[in-house]
């Protein structure tokens, strides 16, 4: 399967976020191999068109996620639970993000966790 335009790349995510509404443990094995295609197909989408900053620090993938999802300030900071004040700390770097807020990115936006561990100040890189 390959993603064309945007139209058939947010098809994909509407039909994976049902797979996933559903439930691993519940999917069967036609719905499990359509989950892997789908994955390939949007990871190779985004490797192009939103693509991750290589080595980002934290506050460029607070803008990768904004821009990648077309989302305000204001949206994103009620996605992960945050205030948008809290979210413009971070965003700008005067701040460094808490556990709840790593989880959330990692949960709702599916960014490996390593990386976020490896974008924060003080990490060993």
């Amino acid at each position: 399967m390959k993603i064309s335009t945007k139209q058939e790349y947010f098809s994909a995510m509407a039909e994976i976020e049902g797979l996933y509404q559903k439930g691993f443990s519940k999917l069967n094995q036609k719905e499990e191999k359509r989950l892997g295609v789908l994955s390939e197909a949007i990871e190779a989408w985004e490797t192009v068109h939103y693509p991750m900053p290589s080595k980002p620090d934290f506050p460029a993938i607070i803008t990768y996620l904004l821009e990648s999802n077309k989302l305000t300030q204001a949206a994103l900071a009620e996605e992960l639970n945050i205030s948008k004040g809290f979210l413009s700390q971070l965003r700008h770097g005067y701040k460094a993000p808490n556990t709840e807020v790593l989880t959330a990115i990692h949960y709702k936006f599916h960014i490996d966790g390593n990386l976020l561990l490896e974008s924060l100040p003080y990490s060993n890189r």
